[in-house]
């Protein structure tokens, strides 16, 4: 290897922490797309190693109201942002998971799935409307009424360098490290069904679209997705063990207050 090839990584991380150093500049570089980085740390952090459990928690069951579900966790981005509100309530004769405001926040369940034992994910969620203005694959508004994200445990070795030094400076900000990869099934403004976007700093975080548009607004929606072969088709490559399912509501771009309500996500066999 040469000395320039053999620097490069040490190079990058010590961009990184430059990066961190300057205040003004990491805002930009990093944080100009505040709700999608904070939609990667809704379901997209590592967690760390513990015996963790193999299914996600359901709201369905729950008896206790308007407070955050038992095996979730809300997760902040930005202090200097408003959150989203999470709570638990009754629609529909049905608990369910309520998310309203304007917020950038999101919840996690942590868990530890393998998917080919259970690759369906079965899911279903309604939101009182979609504005239009909502483009995930801008980051200037990236914004969705619902997304949810699913991250995955992998070989680090196998990222580029500008990955591991992304990696590197999440990590020294928060105190954890991204997820391997991150897919995220986004209910967009814009963007057509079957469309992907990458989330602006890394091509490890994807965006699959399953809704587009404010036609079907205020009705229940349910989903199923082979997160194996979603994988497979986004990312080229075999997805490791499942780490952790998040939800997220976000419109801290554009400042529209929005309303959406989650019902129970489920890993399944086939």
């Amino acid at each position: 290897m040469s000395a320039p090839a053999a620097a490069a990584p040490a190079a990058a991380l010590a961009d990184a922490r430059r990066a961190l150093a300057a205040p003004d500049r990491l805002r930009r570089a990093l944080l100009c797309a505040p709700a999608a980085l904070a939609a990667v740390l809704a379901g997209c952090v590592t967690p760390p190693r513990r015996e963790l459990p193999q299914a996600v928690a359901p709201f369905s069951t729950l008896r206790a109201l308007d407070g955050l579900p038992p095996g979730w966790e809300e997760l902040v981005m930005r202090r200097d942002l408003p959150r989203t509100d999470y709570r638990v309530v009754t629609l529909d004769g049905r608990r369910v998971l309520r998310a309203s405001g304007h917020g950038a926040s999101g919840l996690r369940c942590r868990l530890r799935v393998d998917p080919h034992a259970a690759p369906w994910l079965r899911w279903s969620w309604r939101t009182r409307e979609v504005p239009l203005s909502m483009c995930v694959d801008r980051s200037e508004t990236d914004d969705s009424p619902a997304r949810v994200a699913v991250a995955f445990d992998g070989d680090e070795q196998r990222l580029s360098m500008r990955d591991r030094a992304l990696y590197e400076l999440v990590q020294l900000i928060t105190g954890e490290r991204l997820a391997y990869a991150t897919l995220m099934y986004v209910w967009d403004g814009q963007l057509p069904v079957g469309a992907t976007a990458n989330y602006a700093r890394t091509a490890r975080i994807r965006y699959l679209v399953v809704e587009s548009g404010s036609a079907r607004a205020g009705r229940w929606l349910r989903y199923e997705r082979d997160i194996v072969a979603d994988f497979r088709r986004l990312f080229a490559e075999e997805p490791g063990p499942v780490n952790s399912v998040g939800v997220l509501t976000d419109a801290d771009d554009l400042r529209l207050d929005l309303e959406t309500w989650y019902g129970d996500i489920r890993m399944e066999p086939a």
